[in-house]
């Protein structure tokens, strides 16, 4: 489905990177609507039908448009000749990823996939709990794994092939990635903040592990591309992904009820600014198939949701979440916590590294930056904000950081872009920079609470592009960059295996 997507978007005027990140997308929402629909409906083969028959008709438009695989294999082989020492590493490193995404999914990954299960057995979107599960809440991006998920699988513990949606999200990240980075520079230097977001150690796991967070995060990135490419030529078709894209941004993680009304506000000013009311002349105009985008949006807006008390259709989400109670103070606390928490990103290295090359090094900043918050800050900051203890030592998830692209790129990245950037990206550097400030002070530190800015570090990659123009950006600084982003990602793989 995705590569009879393709083509058509080209068609559309979509450059080679867009193309493949709309369509991957796109089909996302097209398999999310329909499985909901079948789950609204209790009858499950209303889902297989239909897929079928979209996947026949999808087999039908590639042979159609076969004469679009020559200008495809055209250009994949003119970016391997451009670069080909890293495209072979990568090409290893993603054959290495995809193929653990048909392996059996851990007993630990199991739960996150249970409402699955659950909502298909009560053939409706009740959000009332249920013993051994959590309340029911959105399923836009759950129920993508569910043919994947068959019950005798789940339950003896297998559950294959989980993780294709992950690896099939990951290179849409990539692809957004690129065509946001292309807006700020040449290929070259797109093409290393590519390869620099692709090597965070979080976003990788979360391509290896099965789970719902890195499709939220490749959502979240389709809509900021469609911010721009509506902002460039605003059209019917950019404007209705957009509104779609806003819904189905919406998901069970608590992340996105804050990431989202904040794409909104952003696509609103950037929009509104540069166009008026154009936008939304354009948006409700007559051509027939708007039509079809008021249906996905209502399910994917799970609206029904509100209308329960709150204690039955969110107390799945926030149990277990521990909120700042120290207000301003508690989030200016919590920001340095985790400004500290994204410095350390050492511990795939060590593992892999640290035992072979035995000279004696310590690899681990964990120690060292915790003796500097002992003996400088937490004095001042005390408990403030925090629901527990600031330990870098004890993190449960400390492999899976976003590495030093995280802490010495994006941050300053965003800063910069604040100050000396365009208009455009200017917007979307307070965008995220609002999101940092707004986890900070709704949450309180806890351990686990880096999840929270996948969003905040995937998205705003491309922004390191424009840091990071040609005077400043030497080709051998280039390849530095690139060799050092090939070895976290490379670190990150070999020590989550």
């Amino acid at each position: 489905m995705c590569a009879a997507a393709f083509p058509l978007f080209r068609m559309n005027g979509n450059t080679f990177s867009e193309a493949a990140s709309y369509a991957i997308i796109c089909v996302f929402m097209l398999l999310s609507f329909i499985r909901q629909i079948s789950i609204v409906a209790g009858i499950p083969l209303l889902s297989s039908g239909i897929e079928a028959f979209f996947l026949i008709v999808s087999m039908i438009v590639v042979f159609k448009q076969r004469s679009h695989i020559a200008g495809t294999l055209k250009v994949i082989k003119t970016f391997i000749s451009a670069n080909p020492v890293i495209f072979v590493f990568l090409g290893l490193c993603f054959l290495l990823m995809a193929v653990h995404t048909f392996l059996p999914l851990p007993k630990e990954w199991q739960y996150e996939f249970f409402n699955i299960m659950a909502a298909e057995n009560e053939g409706t979107f009740s959000p009332l709990s249920r013993q051994g599960a959590s309340a029911i809440l959105q399923l836009n991006h759950l129920v993508l794994f569910k043919p994947l998920l068959f019950k005798p699988l789940l339950v003896s513990g297998t559950g294959a092939s989980a993780g294709i949606v992950g690896f099939v999200a990951y290179l849409s990240i990539a692809f957004s990635t690129y065509a946001l980075a292309r807006r700020y520079s040449w290929p070259p230097t797109a093409l290393t903040t590519t390869v620099l977001v692709m090597s965070m150690p979080r976003l990788v796991s979360q391509t290896i592990f099965p789970g719902t967070q890195i499709v939220s995060i490749a959502v979240a990135l389709f809509c900021i591309l469609a911010i721009y490419r509506s902002v460039e030529l605003p059209n019917q078709v950019d404007l209705i992904f957009l509104v779609l894209g806003f819904f189905f941004c919406i998901s069970e993680n608590i992340s996105s009820m804050i990431f989202t009304p904040i794409l909104f506000i952003l696509s609103w000013v950037v929009l509104f600014r540069r166009h008026g009311f154009l936008t939304w002349k354009i948006i409700s105009g007559t051509k027939w198939y708007a039509v079809f985008a008021v249906a996905p949006a209502v399910v994917f807006s799970h609206c029904w949701l509100f209308i329960y008390p709150y204690s039955a259709s969110w107390s799945g989400v926030f149990s277990g979440i521990a909120f700042n109670k120290d207000g301003i103070q508690g989030a200016l606390a919590n920001s340095i916590r985790y400004v500290f928490e994204s410095f350390c990103f050492s511990v795939p290295i060590n593992l892999v590294f640290g035992p072979s090359l035995n000279w004696g090094l310590n690899w681990d900043t964990a120690p060292v930056l915790q003796s500097l918050y002992d003996g400088f800050l937490s004095p001042v900051l005390g408990e403030t904000g925090a629901a527990q203890v600031f330990s870098l030592t004890d993190l449960p998830n400390a492999i899976f950081s976003f590495g030093p692209v995280g802490f010495f790129l994006i941050i300053p990245a965003l800063c910069y872009a604040m100050l000396k950037g365009p208009r455009r990206l200017k917007a979307v550097a307070i965008s995220f920079l609002v999101y940092f400030y707004m986890v900070c002070l709704i949450f309180s530190w806890a351990p686990d609470n880096m999840k929270f800015f996948a969003n905040f570090y995937v998205c705003a990659g491309f922004s390191i592009a424009f840091l990071l123009p040609p005077w400043r950006f030497s080709k051998r600084i280039k390849k530095v960059f690139q060799a050092g982003a090939c070895l976290v990602l490379f670190s990150t793989l070999m020590a989550s295996l």
